[in-house]
């Protein structure tokens, strides 16, 4: 049998045949690395970083309907226990800031139960208080522009997404735990 034409020899007086000029192109092909790099694999850390850029800018952008699912959760266990134990200011301003509607609030109210065992003492339930007073007056800080309030990641937000014209959802009543 004969030799295959990209292993014969050429006579040195003829011109190279167009298999022997894409030789080098069908190699590549084959191999996955480019000609002009050699042997040396191209580096994935690129396509990495966008896929982490991507996941950022989501995270970012569906941040407030996650955390109002979570602090909501914890809205709920909060009053329930300022509301059967603690006592101050707190939780007149828990109720204010509208994480919980106020047919909620109705129902907590007429929830029967030991509820001490949500926090160590008033002033750990005061503590949780205050961490979602403050996680809805930075969403409120937010939609409403006030750039000088608002933390780094908030301005970041703000820079990416309010100043652009996109609106960022703030709750989603699927996420949301029933009380």
């Amino acid at each position: 049998m004969a030799k295959s034409l990209f292993q014969k020899k050429r006579p040195e007086d003829r011109p190279p045949t167009a298999y022997e000029l894409i030789e080098p192109e069908i190699v590549h092909l084959k191999k996955g690395y480019s000609i002009r790099y050699g042997d040396k694999r191209k580096s994935k850390r690129p396509l990495w970083l966008v896929v982490l850029a991507f996941g950022g800018l989501c995270w970012l952008y569906l941040m407030d309907p996650i955390c109002h699912a979570w602090y909501k959760g914890d809205a709920a266990k909060d009053y329930l226990y300022l509301h059967n134990y603690g006592t101050g200011p707190l939780m007149g301003q828990l109720t204010a800031t509208g994480i919980l509607t106020p047919d909620e609030i109705d129902t907590l109210n007429q929830r029967q139960g030991s509820f001490q065992d949500y926090y160590p003492s008033p002033g750990a339930a005061n503590e949780e208080a205050q961490t979602i007073i403050d996680y809805m007056k930075s969403v409120r800080d937010l939609h409403a522009g006030k750039y000088a309030k608002l933390d780094p990641i908030g301005r970041m937000r703000y820079l990416l997404f309010i100043r652009t014209g996109l609106l960022l959802p703030t709750a989603w009543n699927f996420l949301d735990p029933s009380v």
